[in-house]
């Protein structure tokens, strides 16, 4: 029996009202009509965006925008203060993050409505003319290449980024590896191992690099997301509580743990060894600490509008606007290879967080950075109106580079779905700044580019079973 297609996610009727009664009864909290606000976007968008056997990468960073915009309200709440306390502007900053944030996905909305529909038959299909078993070699190969490349990637300054670029091919054959393993029923335990390892690997970096796997497993469970039924919900509301609770735990012991990695040397560096980390970790864990403070500190630490706000208090009653000439500076030094200007200086975001926000922030001499967050700097430039109309275009660079690839690097839509993931997960937070954004979204575009043509072909034949070319379907070019 053919298997039918779904062009979006259904919800049972139990789960129609309980979104009903979530929506509405934000009304009745603190703040609650920036809350209800966020909860529409919220409905509205993910429906749109996230259809059925379609990548969710997209998806994933809206809800990670989303909940570091929301996360400034259940600040407020959480202290049971007016929205405003810290900044007059924070209300405007919330109300023209969530309209940024729409602009940003509409076009991408459209180029994911616009992908061909495909059914599970289908899916089944190209994941049979794919090996599990090299897939997963391939995975276990870049993964220490991956790590190779990690260690040497700031050794040479001018590849960086495309160093960087190409270790994020460990990210690629992971969901490869990963979409097989749930469309075929095969080797689970050993998906379940290496995601834990991941996962326990990541402690043991600077900047916490346990959430990646995380974000990336999201991607898959999003993926075969076809209904969604009480008992889902129920089961999100559960794994929301205990992420919350490790959020805040990890926000407790974050702070002490870093300064133990670097040893004190406030550098953004790990010196000690894997197992010293481990024993450092359980015993910071084991600490009391005061639950409300941790649980401020972490909504303060997800939330990112306060410095959109500060930006938007002093800009332009301090500061003029730019007038496109931050921008231009900008992109100058994102386009500009260090090969090519030896002199070009380290992008040092505290610098620029504490001149539009006029709050002193530490740098990277202290080991630190603070950004200031990509609207912010979009705002110096062009005024509300105007960072509307910019982050508009971005959405049509995000979606239509998006588009090429899901439709364009294979004739399989397994081995696409996997590419686009490892291209775009690096660009999903809200707090990032305009230089880190284009750095890295230009870097993998260009290098996944090159890859598609020159390493693609020669690497499908090796993952494939079978060198026939899919002709039966709508989705191959």
């Amino acid at each position: 029996m053919k298997s039918s297609v779904h062009t979006k996610i259904l919800l049972d009727d139990n789960s129609k009202i309980i979104f009903i009664i979530i929506l509405f009864s934000q009304l009745f909290l603190l703040n609650g009509v920036y809350l209800l606000i966020g909860f529409l976007l919220l409905f509205f968008v993910f429906f749109k965006i996230q259809q059925p056997l379609k990548p969710s990468v997209f998806t994933i960073l809206f809800i990670y925008h989303l909940l570091q915009i929301i996360a400034g309200v259940w600040l407020s709440n959480f202290l049971d203060k007016d929205i405003d306390y810290r900044s007059e502007f924070l209300g405007t900053a919330t109300i023209y993050s969530y309209a940024g944030l729409f602009c940003l996905m509409l076009p991408i909305m459209i180029f994911q409505n616009n992908l061909p529909k495909i059914n599970f038959d289908i899916l089944r299909n190209h994941a049979d003319r794919l090996s599990i078993y090299k897939s997963f070699r391939f995975y276990l190969t870049m993964f220490f290449v991956a790590n190779f490349l990690g260690a040497i990637a700031f050794f040479y300054s001018g590849l960086s980024q495309f160093i960087i670029s190409i270790s994020n091919l460990k990210w690629f054959a992971f969901v490869l590896f990963g979409l097989q393993v749930f469309i075929k029923k095969k080797m689970l335990k050993e998906f379940a191992l290496v995601s834990s390892l991941e996962f326990a690997i990541g402690f043991f970096s600077f900047f916490s690099n346990f959430k990646i796997v995380l974000i990336y497993l999201v991607f898959i469970f999003l993926f075969f997301l076809v209904k969604i039924s009480f008992k889902q919900l129920l089961l999100a509301f559960l794994i929301l509580i205990f992420s919350f609770y490790l959020g805040v735990k990890w926000t407790s012991v974050k702070g002490e743990y870093r300064n133990y990695l670097n040893q004190g040397s406030n550098s953004q560096t790990v010196v000690i060894g894997q197992n010293d980390a481990f024993n450092k970790l359980l015993e910071l864990s084991d600490n009391e600490t005061d639950f409300n403070v941790s649980a401020a500190q972490f909504f303060d630490r997800l939330q990112y509008t306060y410095h959109f706000a500060k930006t938007i208090e002093r800009v332009p009653a301090v500061l003029p606007f730019e007038n496109g000439g931050h921008l231009s500076s900008i992109l100058l030094y994102v386009l500009t290879p260090r090969a090519l200007n030896p002199d070009k200086k380290i992008n040092e975001s505290s610098k620029n967080a504490t001149k539009y926000t006029g709050i002193s922030y530490l740098g990277i001499e202290k080991g630190v950075s603070f950004s200031l967050g990509y609207f912010a700097d979009l705002y110096i430039d062009f005024g509300l109106l105007g960072m509307l109309i910019y982050l508009i275009l971005l959405g049509v660079i995000y979606g239509g580079s998006y588009y090429y690839f899901v439709r364009f690097t294979s004739n399989n839509v397994i081995f696409n779905y996997a590419f686009v993931s490892a291209i775009f997960m690096e660009t999903i937070a809200f707090e990032l700044d305009c230089v880190y954004m284009f750095g890295r979204l230009f870097a993998n575009l260009i290098m996944f580019y090159l890859i598609k043509l020159f390493v693609v072909p020669s690497l499908k034949s090796y993952l494939s079973v079978s060198k026939q070319r899919l002709t039966n379907d709508n989705f191959v070019k």
